[in-house]
């Protein structure tokens, strides 16, 4: 049986680099972000990032590539949980559930913070509880 590989946040993030003509530094640089190195970003590029990055390191990859963070998180979404968005009423949600039973507690904590993280980014969301 062969692994399907999925790549959707590495090459977004190569490919905005390379659209904006950024080295890897400057791509640092302007995320913002104190603990994300030319390192870590080098081997997301590459496929070599294993742990699924947390809302504030995509937040930083988003202001870093000018781009909004719902296509960061979307990326994410499908690269690490390979949970895809589907057209028509209804449809996210129910990728989501079908995938459910294959996650683990730390992954559906991953799925409940990109869900929240999407909540609090739109146009008029009400700020909660953790600001």
């Amino acid at each position: 049986m062969a692994t399907e590989t999925r790549d959707d946040l590495s090459r977004l993030v190569k490919e905005r680099r390379a659209e904006l003509g950024l080295s890897l530094a400057r791509v640092v640089a302007a995320c913002g972000d104190p603990e994300l190195n030319v390192s870590w970003l080098s081997r997301l590029e590459h496929g070599q990032v294993r742990e699924i990055p947390g809302r504030e390191r995509l937040a930083a990859l988003a202001r870093g590539l000018q781009l909004p963070f719902r296509l960061v998180a979307a990326a994410c979404a499908a690269q690490f949980l390979g949970l895809t968005a589907i057209n028509g009423e209804g449809g996210a949600a129910q990728a989501i559930v079908d995938r459910l039973p294959e996650f683990t507690e730390a992954e559906l904590i991953q799925v409940r913070a990109i869900v929240d993280a999407f909540a609090r980014s739109r146009p008029g969301a009400a700020p909660d509880a953790d600001g």
